[in-house]
């Protein structure tokens, strides 16, 4: 969905209003015809989104009449079942219950075709099977789009005629038009004033982009700094001129002398050693690189502390030491082994790689994932592999090109094809 929205505001305001006009139709009558859903609400689009959903599931029930003992291809029977079906698409009877989640769902497509018709006309091209898009299935988007209807027209246009086309090119098409004929989109104003006719529209909570009238002041200090301060306020500055002569400055506090003989390691202090008279100190030791022990729990594993490190006072974590000596390391066998050819990409991928890889970059759905590596597999050459992956799979299920899941990817695709 689109990120211009609030996603809990635009969701709740949608079931209130499905709720209310609900209501209303409801009050005196059980089931509803198509007729009736054709002036449902005081906007055409929310309307026909209805429609459009009850198309799809009258379609959807003309396909569930399949069967392994009937021949349902035969002329005289498609002929049959498309009157059938004619005739069954007359007699609408939607009851409140069936009906109210797809006034809601319709009346939260409508909201986001006027709002951000981009993001609209974008999900419905990137949810296409195969990222393909057909004349067919942009026809009917076109039937059941009112609103900047001239967008899939436009698309339509630049077909020419063509059976179907890929949906990165639809969305190159997308671009174009919004580029060219961005003055055509309808405002909002005349939509959100009759959605409030029943149900009020705060459009500043149901978009994200809104800037409030009032903009608090930002705090001058962190909570962190706040929460550690002393309970006890600090005594208030005196003038200097304010202090009585006879007041003595004040003076820092004097450590305890510690009797002659005995050291601060003695006495408890922790300090430095003092030294007695007027003795001098043991000339000071430049430091050297030297190991010692670091206690981690039970593990014990040696540091290095150098004079560089020394002067800027970093001394590296336990962390860092382990991965300076795994940067070190020579190839291991078994990375010389992940890197040898393989024959397919399949049979090369660990059941690991494979969980991974269907849920980071096939949204959980195995089958695209299974389909995708058998499409690899028949592929002639690298380029040929990255363009598909570039092209196809990483703009229909939005990959982040950086993620350690494309990259392992990418590494199996070069030791299968370079």
């Amino acid at each position: 969905m689109s990120n211009k929205f609030n996603a809990n505001a635009l969701t709740e305001y949608s079931k209130s209003y499905a709720r209310r006009i609900a209501a209303d139709v409801y009050q005196h009558r059980s089931a509803i015809t198509g007729q009736q859903i054709l002036t449902l609400t005081p906007i055409n689009q929310i309307n026909l989104f209805v429609i459009s959903s009850l198309s799809d599931k009258w379609r959807a029930d003309a396909e569930k009449f399949r069967s392994a003992y009937f021949d349902y291809t035969n002329p005289e029977v498609q002929e049959a079942l498309q009157n059938f079906m004619n005739v069954v698409s007359q007699h609408i009877s939607v009851r409140r219950e069936h009906l109210e989640p797809l006034l809601a769902e319709a009346t939260r497509r409508a909201i986001i075709l006027v709002f951000d018709p981009r993001a609209y006309f974008d999900d419905i091209l990137r949810d296409q099977p195969e990222f393909t898009l057909t004349s067919d299935v942009l026809k009917q988007v076109s039937r059941y789009t009112k609103i900047n209807q001239f967008i899939p027209l436009h698309i339509a246009q630049r077909m020419s005629g063509k059976p179907f086309i890929y949906v990165n090119q639809a969305l190159s098409y997308l671009d174009e038009v919004l580029t060219q004929r961005t003055h055509e989109l309808e405002h909002y104003d005349d939509f959100v004033a009759k959605l409030s006719e029943k149900l009020p529209m705060d459009v500043a909570a149901l978009l994200r982009s809104h800037v409030p009238d009032v903009i608090p002041n930002s705090p001058s200090r962190s909570f962190f700094d706040a929460a550690v301060e002393p309970i006890t306020p600090p005594a208030p500055l005196v003038p200097a001129d304010a202090v009585p002569n006879d007041v003595m400055p004040a003076t820092p506090p004097q450590l305890d002398p510690v009797p002659a003989g005995i050291t601060a390691d003695e006495s408890g202090s922790g300090g430095p050693m003092f030294l007695r008279g007027n003795e001098s100190g043991p000339e000071p030791v430049a430091p050297v690189a030297q190991p010692s022990q670091l206690q981690t729990g039970s593990l014990s594993q040696p540091s290095v502390t150098t004079n560089a490190e020394s002067e800027s006072g970093y001394v590296p974590t336990l962390n860092d030491t382990l991965r300076e000596s795994a940067s070190a390391e020579p190839v291991s066998v078994a990375q010389s082994f992940s890197r040898k050819p393989i024959e397919s990409v399949g049979r090369s991928i660990s059941l690991n790689q494979k969980f991974r890889f269907i849920n980071q970059l096939f949204n959980g759905n195995s089958s695209a994932y299974n389909q995708a590596v058998a499409e690899i597999d028949t592929l002639d050459n690298y380029g040929q592999a990255l363009d598909l992956i570039s092209y196809r799979y990483a703009s229909q299920y939005l990959w982040d090109m950086s993620s350690d899941e494309v990259s392992e990817l990418v590494e199996i695709l070069k030791r299968r094809f370079v």
